[in-house]
């Protein structure tokens, strides 16, 4: 083995056999002197050194030599080589050595062969051997140098698994890598880039990733994408990769891989240096990431940030982004923007009486036919609730947005077949416009929903424009919106009382609690005025509950001085019946106040009982003890199955079949329907809006059992509320 390591290499020409030997003598020094100067050269050499003689005995083995292979000085002195050697390797050994005898050659030192070693203790060693011939006439020696490969090998061995383990995260990885050289040929693919491309990897290496053929007929083009913007000329988008990874940066970006079958598949792409040992740039590696499914989500969370789940139209965000976007567009071409919001008519009711499911449908129809009934540029959008806007670009006068307005109004007043009901509901519009009514998007929502609100007070099912007067009056709803909250906060508002007569006995059995807002000592502003601003606004259930706590505190302080059947009414605003802490305020009320809970009796609207859950809610406020009355009955939409089906107490018969009942037959009809209907189902009557003695008369004929009114009494404060009893029992 030692000697096999230069059987290749080409050998001096050597003496003829029969050329005589030189003598010993004339070399000057004696075969005792030659090995004692060859043990010092053999010793000062830096590696392990052994010298050999032609029959493979080891002549002199240096200090190196000997530690390396763990024998101690003299040890090896006559040895054969091959006890350096594993068993395995002697007899190939010793055939090359004596080839190598034969023909004896010389190499350059350290030019050898690796093979293993055999320590004394048995343990073997990687090795590397230089062999060179050593004549000292008439003898030949091999000197051989003996390099230990531990660490070599080692390094190659860590190295190889570092390869391998490498190549199988490569193998591995989800994400395509592709290497190439300088000029974009490809050098080397991962199993992904191939799933990724649609090329085998033979189809793949040496090719330019821009232009990819499959076969003959197939071609996979790769394209630039840039987020949307036009792609650049190849060459130029090379030139800005390539001048990024020059300075050492990396390239990321999202690009668009057009595959052989014309699919686009989205993909991030980062692209950095290969470079050699000196830092110079050799080629490109670039991983690629499948973002397919990243985008699908992102599309799916932008749409859904965007749009309204219910109808899928665009939502109030998208919606004044395109109005802004429409606005700027405006400006530019000299054209308008309309704005129109619609709200729906006597939506509520469709809520209240068959129920949300009902609505939520009836709003999806509602959104395809206003979606129908514009052009495909136009933007429909819900703002939420029952409310929509609709934005109309590029209009050239004002005159446009009106005409689709009033179509819009003449389809959605078509009965809407929802669930087997056809549902009457009609629009509200407000109408306004770019530039003449706002000149930014906030600005014309806000005027379109007064000119909406306008179009509700003037009976509904029309369509408005804004006007700068109505933006006067809008500013005093809000300025009146403020007063409210203060007067709230500042506990400015008073109760008055209003009592309730009975007919027959002529004796106060109760009075009604009614809200006033002075203005100064002498005036008070009319409940009409600001009550509805207070239900738009939402401020009616802190009042309601004000109200609530304020009568049944100010009875409570005089019950003593008032009749013994006497009852306080107080009326409840529908915002009031959502609110789950109802009952409990109710049962607080009476309990800071003193008063009975029969004492008080809680008057809800006729069209509040088309409510959902309101069945529930009457039971938990009877189970406190109170009474139920409904107010303003024979105006509403409730149905006398759910009256009859309700622990209702009292029915307060509405003011408008009071007015005439002296003087219009039909009136004083439905009057007496009512009262037979209470007596039938045992239940109280009053009646409202009593102010003349006529009136009185036709009323207590029809046999209604109470009423209140201005013939009795207007509704005066708790400190005047006794003395105002004793004058109405003593006339």
């Amino acid at each position: 083995m030692f000697f096999d390591a230069v059987l290749t290499m080409p050998a001096h020409p050597q003496p003829p056999a029969s050329s005589p030997p030189p003598d010993e003598a004339s070399s000057g020094l004696d075969l005792a002197q030659t090995r004692s100067l060859l043990r010092v050269i053999v010793e000062a050499m830096p590696n392990a050194v052994v010298l050999v003689d032609a029959a493979g005995s080891i002549q002199i083995a240096n200090s190196r030599a000997l530690r390396l292979f763990g024998y101690q000085v003299g040890e090896l002195d006559g040895l054969d080589l091959d006890r350096l050697l594993p068993e395995r390797f002697r007899s190939g050994h010793a055939s090359a050595r004596s080839v190598f005898m034969r023909h004896p050659g010389t190499r350059e030192m350290g030019a050898g062969r690796e093979l293993f070693g055999l320590r004394k203790d048995g343990v073997e060693i990687p090795i590397e051997v230089g062999l060179d011939v050593l004549r000292t006439p008439p003898l030949t020696f091999v000197l051989a140098s003996v390099y230990d490969a531990t660490e070599r090998r080692e390094a190659l061995r860590t190295a190889d698994q570092a390869t391998a383990l490498a190549q199988s995260i490569i193998d591995g990885a989800p994400f395509a890598i592709v290497a190439t050289d300088l000029d974009g040929r490809i050098l080397e693919v991962s199993p992904a880039a191939t799933s990724m491309l649609g090329q085998a990897r033979a189809d793949l290496i040496g090719r330019k990733p821009y232009s990819l053929r499959r076969s003959a007929h197939s071609r996979a083009v790769r394209t630039i994408a840039f987020d949307g913007k036009a792609a650049p000329r190849r060459a130029d988008c090379c030139r800005e990769v390539r001048k990024r990874v020059d300075d050492g940066d990396i390239d990321q970006r999202e690009w668009t891989l057009r595959k052989s079958d014309g699919q686009q598949l989205p993909i991030d792409l980062a692209i950095s240096g290969l470079r050699h040992r000196d830092g110079r740039l050799a080629g490109f590696i670039g991983i690629a990431t499948d973002i397919s499914e990243r985008k699908r989500v992102q599309a799916a969370m932008r749409h859904m940030a965007e749009h309204d789940a219910l109808t899928g139209l665009p939502n109030r965000m998208l919606m004044r982004d395109r109005l802004s976007g429409a606005i700027a567009r405006a400006r530019r071409t000299g054209t308008q923007v309309g704005v129109l919001l619609i709200d729906l008519d006597h939506f509520k009711h469709v809520n209240d009486s068959l129920g949300h499911h009902v609505g939520d449908r009836l709003l999806v129809v509602a959104a395809r036919r206003l979606s129908q009934s514009v052009r495909a540029y136009d933007t429909v959008a819900r703002m939420g609730g029952d409310e929509f806007v609709i934005v109309l670009p590029d209009l050239a006068a004002r005159r446009d947005a009106v005409e689709i307005a009033a179509k819009l109004v003449e389809h959605l007043s078509v009965p809407m077949e929802v669930d087997g009901h056809a549902l009457p509901v009609s629009p509200s519009i407000g109408v306004c416009l770019f530039p003449d009514d706002g000149d930014d998007a906030d600005l014309l929502i806000m005027n379109a929903d007064t000119a909406m609100y306008v179009a509700k007070e003037a009976g509904r099912r029309r369509a408005v424009e804004f006007t700068p007067q109505m933006a006067t009056a809008a500013s005093e709803r809000w300025a009146l919106e403020r007063a409210l909250r203060l007067a709230l906060e500042v506990h400015s508002f008073r109760i008055h009382y209003q009592p309730q007569v009975c007919l027959r006995t002529r004796r106060v059995v109760g009075a009604e609690a009614l809200l006033r807002w002075p203005q100064d000592e002498c005036s008070y502003l009319s409940p009409t005025h600001f009550i509805p601003v207070a239900e738009q606004t939402g401020l009616i259930a802190a009042i309601g509950e004000w109200v609530m706590r304020t009568a049944c505190a100010e009875i409570g302080s005089i019950r003593h001085q008032l009749p013994p059947d006497f009852r306080l009414s107080v009326n409840l605003s529908p915002r009031q019946l959502t609110l789950s802490k109802l009952p409990a305020l109710v049962a607080e009320s009476l309990a800071l106040s003193g008063l009975a809970a029969e004492q008080l009796e809680l008057e809800i609207t006729e069209t509040s009982l088309l409510q959902d859950d309101i069945v529930h809610l009457i039971e938990d406020l009877r189970a406190t003890g109170v009474g139920i009355a409904i107010d303003d009955f024979g105006t509403g939409f409730s149905s006398l199955s759910r009256v009859t089906r309700l622990p209702i107490d009292c029915l307060k018969i509405d003011r408008s079949f009071v007015r005439d009942i002296d003087r219009d037959p039909s009136q004083a009809a439905v009057m007496a329907a009512i009262v037979a209907i209470g007596h039938r189902l045992g239940i109280r009557t009053i009646a409202e809006g009593i102010e003349t003695q006529a009136q009185l008369q036709a009323t207590a004929m029809q046999g209604c059992g109470c009423g209140q009114g201005f013939w009795f009494s207007r509704a005066v404060p708790a400190s005047q509320l006794v003395q105002t009893i004793a004058r109405i029992e003593e006339t």
